[in-house]
């Protein structure tokens, strides 16, 4: 598999839209990185049910619709959902969800209840910042317990002060939320960690072991220089992280970002981007984009998978540099000021195994990292629309990659 990090960040993190037009952004200055979302936030402050029957990823029933026309598309999921389309609109393409297509995380989870000894991960997620006090986070955001928050000492000699739940590289102080700006960021988090709790969204894994390390190296305008997207990479590796998510590309090649990948004992999951100027897919074999395409064994880079089993127009693929697909379209999860939205993108199906990744490694003591890598490629749900599209020719399955015994090993019990 051909797997880098320009010093341009040039793409990636979702761009979405329920009424509105569907962007792709590509390109920015060089040596900077650059990630833009658009999310379409819910009116549920508050809200005291789940949120679970719209987060098709997680059970797909078929019944979301996508219905596009006249510069504006309108989504229908859950129980709302309804055959008739919005009369007030032509509609020029109806997408309808496929049941089963989604990572079979109902039979992961009670799988996962069998696993009598778990383990404490850490998924670095290196984005914008993530509003920790959302009420599907707070559980599970990592906490530096060396530390003692607020007395403006750098309490266990990191070189950080007041690093009590990760860092903001782009101010250079412990400040990791800053409102709005860190929607990319907050959404991320809550496919990785949301609580299990029957409220809001549902994340993948257990947040009683699994903790988001909050690292902001993209700023307010969705940008971040790539001194402060490796600093944001080393601190996570010294301070105890597994698993790098990286929901953000560039078209430039950073040996400095790839040498440093390469020699992480980190495994880094990877947004393959979200195409051109036009919102056309780009092959990222022909066309790369890094650190999607770094040739580095402990990456997986990720495409956007829609929910009617096909790649999103947009996301980028690759049959040697891009490794396996993710629900990445009209995705559910949290968002800034306690709220929750839809987002669409690659950076959106990255998280998806990232949290997959830290699901498996924390109940699975009996695999390294490299397995988990593998176990979660061998076992990807085969399509026939990712055929040439994708290294492993399959999207995520969650249930598969626990469940995976890979050659030479022993049964689990």
């Amino acid at each position: 598999m051909g797997k880098g990090l320009g010093k341009q960040l040039g793409l990636t993190a979702g761009f979405l839209l329920l009424a509105g037009v569907i962007k792709a952004v590509f390109g920015g200055p060089v040596n900077e990185y650059r990630a833009f979302s658009t999310v379409v936030s819910l009116d549920l402050t508050g809200a005291e049910g789940s949120l679970y029957e719209h987060q098709w990823a997680l059970k797909n029933t078929g019944r979301i619709k996508l219905a596009e026309g006249s510069g504006k598309s309108i989504l229908m999921s859950g129980s709302g959902f309804d055959n008739e389309t919005d009369p007030s609109f032509g509609v020029q393409k109806v997408t309808i969800g496929l049941e089963g297509t989604d990572i079979h995380s109902e039979a992961a989870w009670n799988l996962y209840g069998q696993f009598p000894q778990k383990q404490p991960v850490i998924v670095a997620l290196v984005d914008t910042g993530v509003d920790i006090s959302h009420p599907d986070l707070q559980n599970g955001i990592w906490i530096n317990t060396d530390e003692i928050p607020g007395d403006g000492i750098d309490n266990d000699q990191n070189g950080y002060a007041d690093d009590v739940y990760g860092w903001n590289f782009c101010s250079g102080s412990s400040q990791i939320y800053e409102g709005e700006a860190d929607n990319h960021g907050t959404h991320a988090a809550g496919t990785i960690i949301g609580n299990w709790d029957q409220k809001g969204i549902t994340g993948i894994a257990d947040s009683n072991y699994v903790k988001v390390m909050v690292l902001k190296a993209l700023g307010a305008d969705g940008t971040g220089d790539s001194s402060e997207v490796i600093e944001a990479i080393r601190y996570a590796e010294a301070n105890g992280a597994s698993i790098c998510n990286l929901s953000f590309g560039a078209d430039i090649y950073d040996p400095q970002l790839a040498e440093l990948i390469q020699n992480s004992n980190m495994l880094f999951v990877i947004s393959a981007g979200n195409g051109d100027a036009f919102g056309h897919g780009l092959d990222i074999d022909r066309t790369p984009i890094y650190p999607a395409a770094f040739s580095n064994e402990n990456i997986i880079s990720v495409a956007n998978l829609m929910f009617d089993g096909t790649l999103h127009p947009t996301s980028n693929y690759g049959a040697q540099n891009v490794d396996i697909a993710a629900p990445g379209s009209y995705i559910l999860s949290t968002t800034a000021n306690h709220g929750y939205g839809y987002m669409t993108g690659t950076s959106m199906a990255a998280p998806m195994v990232s949290g997959a990744a830290a699901f498996v490694f924390s109940c699975r003591s009996d695999l390294s990292l490299a397995q988990v890598r593998q176990g979660l490629l061998v076992s990807a749900k085969k399509l026939e629309s990712l055929n040439g599209k994708v290294a492993s020719g399959g999207m995520l399955d969650v249930y598969g990659a626990l469940s995976c015994q890979l050659p030479g090993m022993a049964p689990s019990e």
